[in-house]
């Protein structure tokens, strides 16, 4: 299964792992936005490597603004983010290279990063509410990552690739 995200600057990774470790949760890895849903790749890892490339091509970095906490219903917290037409842009772009493995977003997907799964609605609730703000307000998306989930392991990066500014 392969995955394509930002992983945050240091300083709030470092942030919201201690909030995990704090409060005994953790997420689908390490801290990190989702720019497409998990999926299966049936061709060559290179052939990915070479698709992604020629997708992001046409991408600039962007600013990604991060709000406050928030939960799903379905036991999820996360630290909301805000990234504009540059995220939906590339958002989509992504879409088309395969299907997901699962819906779970869906066209209504939104941007964040997740602190804590698995937790009930009510436990959900309390940790989002309880939480302090993160210590910045925002970070620039200069790179994104595709990862692949080996069994029995994290997340582990495969490459990353630079968001350059068109040419025009």
């Amino acid at each position: 299964m392969y995955g394509v995200l930002v992983w945050p600057p240091p300083d709030l990774r470092a942030f919201l792992e201690g909030l995990q470790a704090h409060h005994g949760v953790r997420g689908f890895g390490p801290p990190h936005l989702n720019l497409r849903q998990p999926f299966d790749w049936p061709y060559e890892e290179e052939a990915l490597k070479i698709a992604l490339e020629g997708i992001l091509r046409g991408h600039a970095p962007f600013r990604l603004r991060l709000g406050g906490w928030g939960y799903f219903p379905q036991g999820v917290v996360y630290l909301r983010a805000y990234g504009g037409t540059p995220f939906r842009r590339l958002y989509h772009a992504l879409e088309p290279l395969a299907p997901p493995l699962k819906e779970i977003e869906g066209p209504s997907y939104l941007p964040h990063i997740t602190l804590a799964l698995g937790l009930s609605e009510a436990e959900a609730k309390t940790l989002a509410e309880g939480l302090p703000p993160p210590p910045r307000r925002s970070f620039w998306v200069k790179e994104v990552a595709l990862v692949k989930d080996r069994e029995g392991e994290d997340l582990v990066e495969v490459a990353r690739f630079p968001l350059l500014n068109p040419r025009r």
